[in-house]
């Protein structure tokens, strides 16, 4: 690894390296319960539980089944809780590629099912980089906490180390601990970020 004069790149997981539709999987949700339960209420429930902070997702496919009418049984729900996910295989790559000459770090708000599912996807890849799960850390973005926690952990200084995400609220709570941030937009604006900051890309 090269010598950088950044300590670490942090990057999001959702809406960055792996796109998501909530509609899509609310919609999936909504279409296996009662007909008093549109995408709209399960909405509603999901975003009720601490889901990424550990909370068990058994326990949302139980609430599912005791006041939605949900049909299905445990495996058939996996396959629904994560039908909305897919893989930026470009993103993936060039962060990959970041990752042979500077410390790559994820730092995702997510639940263990989710974060199987991804790591399938990519075929064992991202459970090779460094990785701050909120389900395993206990803490959610945007809590200011959650990244003072994260550098901590990494013992990384947030000030030589930036952070990127889609959502300004996230960006927003990195720079309030000391991170340089910068929302997310596309992997070309990506590339021009890094590169203006003299980051090795390649």
């Amino acid at each position: 690894m090269n010598v950088s004069i950044h300590q670490a790149l942090i990057f999001d997981l959702g809406g960055v390296i792996v796109p998501h539709d909530n509609a899509v999987l609310y919609a999936r949700l909504a279409s296996r319960c009662g007909t008093s339960w549109p995408a709209e209420r399960i909405s509603d429930l999901v975003r009720r539980g601490r889901w990424g902070t550990g909370a068990p997702i058994s326990s949302l496919h139980e609430a599912l089944i005791e006041q939605a009418g949900y049909d299905s049984a445990w495996p058939t729900f996996v396959e629904d809780w994560c039908c909305h996910l897919s893989l930026d295989a470009s993103m993936l790559a060039l962060i990959e590629s970041l990752s042979r000459k500077h410390r790559v770090l994820i730092f995702s708000n997510t639940n263990q099912e989710h974060w199987d599912h991804v790591v399938g996807l990519s075929r064992g890849a991202l459970s090779r980089f460094e990785t701050y799960l909120s389900h395993e850390i206990g803490l959610e973005k945007p809590a200011v906490e959650s990244f003072r926690m994260v550098a901590a952990r990494a013992a990384i200084e947030p000030a030589r180390s930036i952070f990127f995400d889609d959502l300004p609220a996230n960006v927003d709570a990195a720079r309030l601990a000391g991170f340089q941030a910068e929302v997310f937009e596309d992997q070309p604006k990506l590339e021009a970020l890094l590169s203006a900051r003299g980051v090795e890309l390649f």
